[in-house]
């Protein structure tokens, strides 16, 4: 019996890795468009789920926000795959949004389906800036793919509100406020419902709508998040996440990079793409022994699948910037291993759950948004795995 070499047993683990992989996507890409996760008839026809209990099957409640990211995640699948059920599916939810969009464009968090769904407190008077601002994103990029200009009018009329209710001065003044419009400046102090560097993302649809406006407002509100972001950053590269304490919340701190690489990649603005860039370096040096990232960063925090590929993504986009702070074995060897983590939080159960992505490995649950980030993860680490990212690929389209 002829002995395998170390090259041919490590050629052979890169290939049944990348079959692994391409197996979770197609199967995340699969659950997304055809589980029960998203509503395909009814008056709620178009819009998804937050999540779905696993045992007893149920959905607890119709979230708006993920039913932006949901416009731009199919189409992103119609515009990299051409599944022709992806459009459709996008298209739906731009309609469940424009449907549900009150007097002044804006939308309520969601709606709860159980009436034992607490966690979120009452999601029918809460409306979240960071939450408009991702369907605004949405509802562009639906508008570009389909040239529709009614998904156009009602971004920016979207966008005009945002800036009416929750800026004061240029800057951002509430990030909640009620269902007859009136601020909200509490609620159990959770970072989503504060003003903070996460916002800086809503840029991602401030700056799309400049290219498609005349108005130059929307660049001044996209540069003004951006500045809140860079204000928020401490010297190590982290950002401020809650101000009560020094635990730096690792979601709000990834959008917070998300915002300003994209604006500084969309704006020529070296200030926003180094700052982004060193909230990603940071982020990576808070992996755990496994090469997972945890939700914040103290001692007793878990690994939480959505934040893993939210790191996942920036660090191969910015692979060729982030070469000049790692080398090239150390860096490879980072994003494979939190490639392998988020795998682990992927059902491949020969049922209606195959291809959805739990938050938190030891919930019972499989996560709307959690699925989509994951995606595109591995869509990324596929493409520079097998050579096919282009070195000057700093962005995508339709970024979730």
């Amino acid at each position: 019996m002829i002995k395998k070499t170390s090259s041919a047993i490590e050629k052979s683990k890169r290939q049944t890795v990348n079959r692994r992989s391409q197996n979770v996507f197609h199967s995340n890409v699969e659950w997304l468009l055809n589980s029960g996760i998203r509503i395909k008839d009814g008056t709620d026809k178009g819009a998804l789920y937050g999540w779905k209990y696993l045992d007893p099957p149920s959905y607890p409640f119709v979230y708006s926000e993920i039913t932006g990211y949901a416009i731009s995640c199919y189409s992103w699948i119609y515009s990299e795959l051409g599944q022709q059920g992806a459009l459709v599916a996008a298209k739906d939810a731009a309609e469940w949004v424009k449907r549900n969009m009150d007097s002044e464009y804006l939308l309520v968090a969601g709606y709860r389906c159980l009436d034992t769904f607490t966690e979120k407190g009452d999601l029918s008077n809460q409306i979240y800036l960071f939450d408009n601002g991702m369907v605004m994103n949405g509802l562009i990029n639906i508008y570009r793919l389909t040239g529709q200009k009614n998904f156009l009018t009602s971004a920016r009329n979207m966008a005009d509100s945002l800036i009416n209710y929750f800026f004061k001065n240029s800057t951002i003044n509430v990030a909640l406020i009620d269902k007859l419009h009136r601020p909200v400046t509490d609620l159990k102090n959770k970072w989503s419902s504060a003003v903070g560097p996460h916002q800086s993302k809503i840029s991602l649809g401030l700056l799309r709508l400049s290219k498609f406006d005349s108005n130059p407002i929307y660049v001044k509100f996209s540069n003004s998040v951006c500045e809140l972001a860079l204000s928020s950053q401490n010297s190590d590269g982290s950002f401020v996440t809650d101000i009560s304490s020094n635990v730096i919340h690792m979601h709000p701190h990834l959008y917070a990079c998300e915002g300003l690489v994209y604006s500084g990649i969309f704006l020529s603005n070296e200030e926003y793409f180094k700052a982004g860039l060193r909230g990603i370096i940071w982020a990576t040096y808070q992996l755990n022994d496994k090469g997972g990232l945890t939700k914040d960063n103290s001692k007793a925090s878990v690994e939480q699948s959505d934040v893993i590929s939210q790191l996942l993504r920036l660090m191969i986009l910015c692979h060729s910037d982030l070469l000049k702070f790692f080398d090239s074995s150390t860096l490879t060897n980072t994003i494979d291993k939190l490639h392998e983590r988020i795998l682990n939080f992927c059902i491949l159960s020969n049922d209606v759950n195959r291809g959805g992505v739990k938050y938190l490995s030891k919930l019972e649950s499989t996560c709307s948004w959690c699925t989509m980030f994951c995606m595109q993860a591995l869509w990324l680490w596929l493409k520079k795995t097998n050579g096919k990212l282009k070195s000057d690929e700093r962005w995508i389209d339709y970024f979730i």
